[in-house]
């Protein structure tokens, strides 16, 4: 059994290195891991303004795990959450259960970040703040998901993947252009 565990432990390194993650976790967010996988990513991004990028778009998509991440104490799908770079980019990726009542709404709004160019997007984005007090209703059209897009000038990666009647596991990736070091 002991060569097995450990025969795993390789194997899982072997593929995050191979991989380029540079950070995973999986299972139950909270505040206190939140803080401690932002100050981890720290020394994992290099280039300040890269790093900026990231680092926000990070926090937008943990907060939104810690949010909206469907919580069933049974499930066999926990969150989950990678930092990776590759060659040319930075990645951000999150994986989390939902249910499926949500998933057409969530679908149409990455759907139309993506469709949309950045003018369009700050175009969305201003609409949203000059019509909207409520910090609520601003988080129900979206602000964080256009931000997101804003400052990872590229598109999203996103696919949704039915479990049962009842729920489905969300995946989201979001690339951030690497700086020339």
């Amino acid at each position: 059994m002991e060569n097995i565990n450990s025969q795993f432990a390789y194997d899982t390194h072997q593929l995050m290195e191979s991989s380029t993650v540079r950070l995973f976790f999986s299972g139950e967010f909270s505040s206190d891991l939140i803080t401690v996988l932002l100050l981890m990513a720290k020394s994992n991004i290099g280039g300040r303004s890269v790093m900026k990028k990231v680092y926000n778009i990070m926090i937008e998509c943990l907060e939104n795990l810690t949010k909206h991440a469907y919580k069933n104490k049974t499930s066999q799908h926990p969150a989950m959450f990678v930092l990776g770079k590759d060659h040319e980019y930075y990645y951000v990726a999150t994986g989390n259960e939902i249910e499926n009542k949500h998933v057409v709404h969530l679908n149409d709004k990455l759907s139309r970040v993506n469709a949309l160019d950045k003018n369009g997007l700050k175009e969305w984005y201003d609409g949203i703040i000059k019509n909207n007090s409520s910090a609520l209703n601003k988080s129900d059209q979206g602000i964080g998901i256009i931000d997101m897009a804003l400052k990872s000038e590229n598109k999203f990666e996103f696919d949704f993947k039915k479990l049962n009647d009842e729920n489905s596991f969300f995946t989201l990736k979001i690339k951030v252009k690497a700086e020339i070091e």
